[in-house]
């Protein structure tokens, strides 16, 4: 009995002690990145009521008269909020970010009640919340249009609101382009069992061979047990984006997310309810290609040579077909998935490059 008190309270002082480590990194790290009051900047965090229900912004810039870049974050479900610190610092002296966590999502997802929310999660639903995001944002800071940055699911809703609204664009940035994602599954299950037999594991081999035909062309319980399976052995090979320690790390001790707000990630799942109808249209009915490869806007995509969750090949084959006013694809080499933490330095020479080049057209108009 002595020896179990011993053990228990050896927990909790250990216990303790990492909440209090957690709460230091915050504090301190909130510190190192603080925008002067007294300065032009903004950082400001605020729920907002867009398509009847409260929804989380937070913005961040050293001056509000720079551009303003509306990031769309992936999953569906998967908010890049809390390791925000950890590549976009830089961009603020260059544009204005405005993170949203989307409905059903991260702080989102607590503000409302999910049972009441989750029926409403719907493409066309998040599609309309991004128009009204776009337009507050453009009161907010007196602008005509806003750049839109889609990452992953992202990606998909960044083309989808570009496409239906270019007049409120100034430019669209692709980072992890999503074009089709049967396609996707298909490119990336050949893939990591490629990778499988190069390394003589043939254990591998054989339950990546097992899960044949894939994927399938239903999204249901079936798809989501083998697609959960391949994302396991891709992130063995190194072939897609998952936790990693210090993914881990850098999220707890984020100054934009609380221990309370880092529930999410434990309650949403992979393939959570909150997102079952954004699931079923990506896997059943999306793809780029069929709507057309007319953009009336800018289009600038940044991809990781190495990502295979949504396959460099396939973004770079879609954007070649591209007819824009302008558009360039960059390469991050040695990046997969998230290429602006893979590469931070690569990932930001592309950015600025593009800001350039859309603040030189806007001047130019």
């Amino acid at each position: 009995m002595i020896v179990l008190l011993i053990v228990l309270g050896g927990l909790l002082i250990l216990m303790v002690c990492l909440v209090l480590f957690v709460q230091y990194k915050k504090k301190k790290k909130a510190n190192q990145i603080r925008i002067t009051p007294m300065s032009n900047g903004i950082d400001c965090r605020e729920f907002v009521t867009i398509g009847g229900i409260s929804q989380y912004l937070h913005h961040r810039g050293e001056d509000i008269d720079n551009p303003v870049m509306l990031f769309l974050h992936g999953g569906p479900g998967e908010p890049i909020l809390p390791f925000a610190q950890e590549f976009q610092i830089p961009w603020e002296k260059r544009v204005t970010v405005v993170h949203w966590d989307q409905r059903n999502s991260g702080k989102t997802y607590f503000n409302n009640d999910p049972k009441q929310v989750t029926p409403t999660t719907t493409v066309d639903r998040i599609v309309q919340d991004t128009y009204e995001i776009v337009e507050y944002l453009k009161k907010k800071y007196n602008k005509e249009k806003i750049i839109i940055l889609g990452h992953s699911w992202g990606s998909v809703l960044g083309s989808l609101f570009s496409k239906k609204y270019p007049e409120l664009v100034q430019a669209y940035i692709g980072v992890g382009q999503v074009v089709n994602m049967i396609d996707n599954e298909r490119v990336g299950y050949e893939k990591v069992l490629e990778s499988a037999k190069e390394a003589g594991n043939d254990n591998d081999y054989r339950a990546l061979l097992h899960l044949k035909p894939y994927p399938p062309l239903a999204f249901d319980d079936e798809m989501i047990r083998k697609l959960t399976k391949v994302r396991k052995f891709q992130r063995k090979y190194k072939l897609s984006a998952g936790p990693t320690t210090e993914l881990i790390i850098n999220a707890l001790c984020s100054p934009f997310y609380t221990l309370k707000d880092m529930r999410y990630f434990f309650i949403s799942g992979a393939f959570g309810d909150g997102q079952r109808h954004i699931w079923k249209y990506l896997m059943e009915s999306f793809d780029l290609s069929s709507m057309g490869a007319t953009f009336e806007i800018p289009v600038f995509y940044i991809h990781g040579e190495q990502d295979w969750q949504t396959p460099y090949p396939l973004a770079q084959e879609f954007f070649s077909t591209i007819n824009a006013p302008l558009k360039l694809f960059y390469s991050i080499p040695d990046a997969g998935h998230i290429a602006m933490l893979d590469r931070k330095e690569k990932f930001n020479e592309a950015l600025f490059d593009i800001l350039e080049r859309t603040n030189v057209m806007a001047t130019a108009k």
